[in-house]
């Protein structure tokens, strides 16, 4: 019987030495290491053989923590197939299967195009799902933890400071806010005013209800109306819990991209991969769902809907965003919005009328 090279590891030191390895129809695993007469032998069952991928070395651990590399993965194959007379296991049948598939063009074409479609219909369904389970069943203790940590973070990272507007221009929002929430049932949120030195003019809701809005988004409006325009948008996203959903839907994806890969660091890569575009989709979906919240609540305020769009003009242009194409986006773009938010004030106006 032919043997295989190999390179043997001791497990305790990491030079190689050279060596071969047979397996026996008794299935015995026989090991020789060049230069020393006796030889390793194990039960073929104590060996662990790993899956073949493609033509690349297999490396077998030996039951004692020694280590065979094996380059000839063919004569490896024959050898363990000519031992295992039996019917082979389920499993071991299966890695056959995907062993042939994997030698041939069509079969890696197949294989590609069916992780690419279970890739995108878990992204498109699965993560969604999973997000709305896990949701769910957080505690809304939990959730006010997790926006707390991150706010310590950023205050840690110097990303915001402390406000800075005058305290009676505070109230004043303080008091809008507080209004705002009686008239939507979104009791379980406060509002906090900090400078955003790095962050500039912004918004943004965090876990467990808490909204921020920074200094410069507040000087930045050219009306209180836009505020509460923005104030109410943020709203939504505490009402529709966007942020721990969208943690979720991340999460359950970088935990399928590590199943499919086998290696967190490679998953942790998706954030590139074009299901990651994919799930943009999500965010600019919530951030749709948000703005329809904010027009629903502008308009029974007596609020122009368009105010939230003169904003968000505004913002885009000083961030430089404008142009850029949507899919690349975690954010509809401001003219779509602007658009979604003139379309809402002419609902409510023909609604008025068809009142009167």
């Amino acid at each position: 019987m032919t043997a295989v090279p190999c390179r043997f590891f001791d497990g305790r030191t990491s030079a190689p030495r050279e060596a071969t390895l047979t397996i026996t129809p008794d299935r015995s695993v026989v090991v020789a290491i060049v230069g020393i007469e006796s030889r390793r032998v194990h039960d073929l069952t104590d060996v662990r053989i790993p899956s073949r991928i493609a033509d690349t070395p297999r490396h077998l651990l030996l039951p004692d923590g020694a280590v065979c590399e094996v380059r000839d993965n063919d004569s490896l194959d024959t050898m363990r197939a000519r031992a295992e007379r039996d019917p082979l296991p389920a499993g071991r049948r299966f890695e056959r299967l995907l062993h042939a598939l994997d030698s041939t063009w069509r079969g890696a074409a197949a294989a590609l195009a069916t992780t690419a479609a279970l890739l995108y219909s878990f992204t498109q369904w699965g993560a969604p799902m999973v997000a709305g389970v896990v949701v769910a069943a957080t505690p809304p203790e939990v959730e006010a933890v997790i926006g707390a940590n991150v706010l310590t973070l950023f205050d840690q990272f110097n990303i915001i400071e402390p406000s800075e507007l005058d305290p009676n221009r505070r109230n004043e929002l303080l008091a809008a806010f507080t209004e705002m929430k009686e008239d939507t049932g979104v009791a379980d949120t406060e509002l906090r005013f900090y400078s955003g030195r790095r962050l500039g003019a912004n918004a943004f809701a965090l876990p467990g209800g808490t909204v921020v809005v920074t200094d410069e988004l507040v000087e930045l409006a050219e009306h209180d109306e836009e505020i509460i325009a923005v104030l109410a948008h943020e709203l939504g996203h505490v009402e529709g819990r966007h942020v721990m959903r969208r943690l979720a839907q991340t999460s359950s994806m970088l935990v399928v991209w590590t199943a499919f890969t086998g290696d967190v660091s490679v998953a942790g890569l998706s954030i590139f991969a074009p299901d990651r575009l994919l799930a943009q989709s999500y965010s600019r979906n919530f951030e749709r769902d948000a703005d329809r919240f904010a027009f629903d609540y502008l308009g029974q305020a007596g609020i122009p809907p368009t105010r939230l769009g003169d904003i968000l003009r505004r913002l885009e242009r000083m961030s430089g965003t404008a142009g850029m194409p949507v899919w690349s986006s975690s954010h509809p773009g401001a003219e779509e919005r602007s658009r979604n938010a003139e379309e809402a004030e002419a609902q409510a106006r023909d609604s008025a009328e068809g009142d009167e």
